[in-house]
């Protein structure tokens, strides 16, 4: 599917700006972006974390990455061929996670979630977002093929929960018929950010 995906997969644009905008992103961010597939959003990240930025750009699949490494050559920008839940990320370093399109696909969702922000800093953001809604996410996930039709995205006060568990408190949640994000901040135990 990786050599077809950019044609069957539609991504739009405005969306991912609107999206990306909610997080403020600053020059400079350290940026990992899980399940990046054919990386749709490096461009917007590199624009955004500038030449100081760094983007990390994870994906289990090869294939895909093969495609976003073809595509997207930015000095600042690395690819990790590998499952984000057993990588050797350093934990504290990321100012942002960005689960893109691709939080579904987590079999433990709860597991997944509280190993990823260990990678966060404190006062660094989680974000999980799609350009679609979630009843339409879930619809193409239980009508496209028997591999992803269990792939589900939560209702929100599912994911805000687990977030919470996580040491993450909920700062954006949009759950309408154009998009579906949720954006947490990482706290320290006290509380404060």
């Amino acid at each position: 599917m990786a050599e077809k995906w950019d044609i069957i997969c539609k991504h739009d644009t405005d969306k991912i700006k609107y999206i990306l905008n909610l997080l403020n992103i600053e020059s400079g961010a350290k940026i990992l972006d899980v399940g990046t597939g054919t990386g749709i959003l490096i461009p917007f990240l590199a624009e955004q974390a500038g030449k100081k930025g760094e983007i990390k750009a994870i994906d289990i699949s090869d294939k895909m990455l093969e495609i976003a490494q073809r595509k997207y050559k930015y000095d600042n920008v690395s690819f990790i061929c590998g499952d984000v839940l057993e990588s050797n990320l350093q934990h504290g370093y990321f100012d942002f996670v960005i689960c893109y399109s691709m939080f579904p696909h987590f079999s433990e969702k709860q597991l997944a979630i509280k190993i990823i922000a260990k990678y966060l800093k404190k006062g660094g953001q989680f974000a999980i977002c799609h350009s679609q809604s979630r009843e339409a996410i879930n619809n193409l996930h239980k009508n496209t093929s028997e591999a992803v039709s269990e792939d589900n995205l939560p209702q929100m006060h599912i994911i805000k929960e687990y977030f919470k568990n996580s040491d993450l408190e909920t700062i954006v949640e949009m759950d309408n018929e154009e998009m579906f994000v949720i954006v947490a901040k990482k706290v320290k135990r006290d509380g404060s950010f």
